[in-house]
């Protein structure tokens, strides 16, 4: 039954002034409801990219970067392989030098590879290994310049992941962050503004924190589904250990923002709900007053 229906008398019909004010209540809910989506999805975009900005600084990335380079420059054999061998060469040598051999072209310098043991050398490797590809992506693998990686395959996955563990990655993260956020403060007035008594804080708040229960359901169903793949295999567990924790940073944002969202429309209803109570207290003392006195003048 449409609102025109709703409010029109019995066996009559609406007024044009009637129908005039049914057709704007109708087009209000549907921008209303239209501002709500839109709101929702601003906060679920906000949500990951903000997990992502998070995920690819430097602070959390590089080390992260370290343990999947372990497994892909299989380190361990060719420190025990080159090891010596770089320490005699830099013990004729000075200055930076590259490191034969090694699949990544980083430097190091002579000085600190002649003082270096095999733990120390594979500390160096790693520490130059995960700055270099986080500042140029798995592109610094490509020597050549014709490298062409199966993105179906382990090493496309690779890519897919640890690559995006860059600074281009972070700026373009923290863009996209500030825009949804500019989004969702926007949308947010707009669905308030759109909204009435209390519905003005509460309609906002839902929207946003089913945004952030979306966001937090998507990343922790994506977290399982990574969990599964490569099984037992050593390079796979450290791309897993990539990857997983990407999507653990947007299972807890999206937790943190449906949590807020959420438990400030509740409080919004619980407010409603007293001021409610509150208007009806004294109208039923009104009620009861005449009734008191009649009662006097009876007796």
């Amino acid at each position: 039954m449409s609102e025109a229906e709703v409010f029109a008398p019995e066996g009559g019909e609406l007024s044009a002034r009637e129908r005039l004010y049914a057709q704007a209540g109708q087009a209000r809910e549907g921008r209303r409801s239209l501002a709500a989506v839109l709101l929702a999805l601003a906060a679920f975009g906000m949500v990951l990219s903000v997990s992502a900005w998070q995920v690819t600084g430097e602070g959390t990335a590089l080390p992260l970067l370290r343990s999947a380079l372990a497994s892909l420059t299989d380190i361990d054999q060719f420190v025990a392989e080159h090891g010596e061998a770089l320490r005699t060469e830099a013990a004729r040598s000075e200055g930076p030098s590259d490191v034969p051999g090694y699949p990544l072209p980083v430097v190091l310098d002579a000085a600190e590879v002649r003082e270096a043991d095999d733990a120390a050398l594979r500390t160096l490797l790693l520490d130059r290994s995960a700055a270099l590809v986080y500042a140029e992506g798995l592109e610094a693998f490509d020597r050549t310049g014709e490298q062409a990686i199966d993105r179906l395959s382990v090493e496309g996955l690779l890519e897919l992941a640890a690559g995006q563990l860059s600074s281009d990655t972070h700026a373009r993260a923290g863009a996209a962050a500030a825009v949804f956020a500019v989004a969702v403060a926007m949308l947010g007035a707009m669905l308030g503004a759109l909204s009435e008594g209390w519905s003005r804080m509460r309609a906002p708040a839902a929207a946003v924190g089913l945004g952030g229960v979306a966001a937090a359901g998507l990343s922790f169903a994506a977290w399982v589904v990574a969990g599964q793949i490569g099984g037992s295999d050593a390079f796979m567990a450290d791309l897993r250990q990539v990857v997983q924790a990407g999507l653990s940073a947007g299972t807890r944002n999206g937790a943190i923002v449906a949590g807020a969202g959420l438990a400030a429309a509740a409080a919004a209803w619980a407010l409603e709900a007293l001021e409610r109570r509150a208007a009806r207290e004294p109208g039923a003392a009104v009620e009861e007053a005449p009734l008191e006195q009649e009662g006097r003048e009876a007796s």
